[in-house]
């Protein structure tokens, strides 16, 4: 395990430090959290604003030279869920210091560049640049068609709006869509203001960046915050399902369609039973040795493929399949079938040492690079405890098969959604 230093610099900020010398890259990441609001339209446009422009670098070209002249740094940024919160993300990946000319410093230049595209964005007298927010707000609107021309990823999120009509998770995408079309320079002023106010901020680095300097600069960025109230965390957790209820939808020009199913697992929280839950989910529809992979695709040949998720923050598996339209009873039977496998123990002690080996590499390996091991303790940050790699996977390699049997007992099917092509283009 690296040395992972851990310091809350200010309320609701958080920095967790890495310091290792394996590798030749330090990444540095600025996460905000907040929940899933009226805001969140102007802060998918923000995401966008705040990784092209700020109040130094107000063209892409001046932006971009900025991040080239970080030793042919790499600049990326995203947002996603957490559950029921947001999650907006910015990163940067550069050579390590000791390969820097002239004694510079460019982790410490990088530092100071996420946290100057934060507080000092391109906007003045309370509202950002009018055409640098009318040209955001057209790419966010394209990123987000091309994901709804994505027919796979735009089945899963209808399923999941379906499924969790009435929480924050459940996003309305034509909601989201209209709210960014109408957002102006002056509400994505007051949602960024908003948001930086409000929001849970963890910082992750890993490298051989000094956690003085870290501590010290992320501590100065606290103390520019105005009106600094940052938001407790949390997402409601369903445990039951109830009768499940069918959707269906059709789309022109679709030649596969997409099965989505959206099953509740009966946690209670993030750490109910966590590791149990991670091992009967991918002994369901995780890797080559899944039931879902072994029985439906390969055996029965109903899908082209198939394969399940948990989503922690939520305590819901979704399984995502690719079928034929004409066999979508079958592709579902045997998919709730093989979950009643589950529930019967009727899984191998080969499928279940397989789950438990794949899931115990893999997070002995999540220190394998930098990007790697910020995304792995990133997701910590709020935790009351961090815990590593290698402690993880122990506690995987501990799951027997009695707790799978009881994770699969408690988790029910809840929506079913099938996206299929029109019939005149069948």
């Amino acid at each position: 395990m690296s040395n992972v230093k851990y310091n809350e610099t200010a309320d609701g900020i958080r920095l967790l430090c890495v310091n290792t010398g394996k590798f030749k890259t330090n990444f540095i990441s600025i996460d905000l959290f907040a929940p899933i609001g009226e805001d969140l339209p102007a802060q998918y446009v923000l995401c966008s604003l705040l990784a092209h422009t700020s109040r130094d670098y107000p063209t892409f070209k001046s932006f971009n030279s900025k991040v080239e002249g970080l030793y042919g740094a790499s600049f990326d940024s995203g947002i996603g869920s957490y559950g029921d919160n947001v999650r907006l993300s910015f990163c940067l990946e550069l050579p390590d210091d000791r390969f820097a000319l002239y004694k510079d410093t460019p982790s410490e230049e990088a530092v100071d560049f996420l946290i100057n595209i934060l507080l000092n964005p391109l906007c003045k007298n309370g509202r950002f640049d009018e055409e640098a927010a009318k040209r955001e707000i057209r790419f966010t609107l394209e990123d987000l068609e091309a994901k709804k021309n994505d027919k796979r990823a735009y089945a899963l999120s209808r399923l999941k709006q379906l499924m969790c009509e009435g929480e924050k998770y459940g996003v309305d995408s034509e909601w989201l869509e209209n709210g960014v079309r109408d957002v102006t320079s002056e509400r994505l002023f007051e949602a960024y203001k908003n948001l930086l106010s409000t929001a849970q901020i963890a910082v992750t680095a890993c490298g051989t960046l000094s956690q003085d300097m870290l501590c010290e600069k992320i501590t100065a960025f606290a103390n520019n915050i105005e009106n600094r109230k940052p938001v407790k965390l949390t997402s409601e957790f369903v445990t039951g399902a109830g009768e499940i209820r069918y959707f269906s939808e059709s789309m022109k020009m679709m030649n596969q369609a997409k099965l989505v199913i959206g099953f509740r697992s009966g946690m209670e929280n993030d750490t109910d039973s966590y590791y149990a839950y991670r091992i009967m989910t991918d002994v369901f529809g995780g890797g080559p040795y899944s039931r879902l992979f072994t029985n439906v695709r390969e055996k029965l040949s109903l899908c082209y493929y198939c394969g399940a998720r948990l989503i922690r923050q939520k305590g819901i598996i979704f399984v995502q399949s690719g079928i034929e339209k004409k066999n979508y009873n079958k592709a579902l039977d045997e998919i709730l079938n093989q979950l009643a496998v589950m529930k019967n123990g009727e899984f191998t002690d080969e499928e279940l040492e397989s789950s438990k080996k794949a899931l115990a590499d893999a997070y002995c390996g999540v220190e394998d690079s930098p990007m790697g091991v910020c995304t792995y303790y990133a997701s910590q940050c709020f935790a009351d405890e961090i815990i590593s790699g290698e402690e993880e996977a122990q506690a995987f390699s501990a799951v027997t098969r009695e707790d799978v049997i009881k994770c699969a007992q408690k988790t029910a099917a809840d929506s079913v959604y099938l996206l299929s092509g029109e019939e005149n283009d069948e």
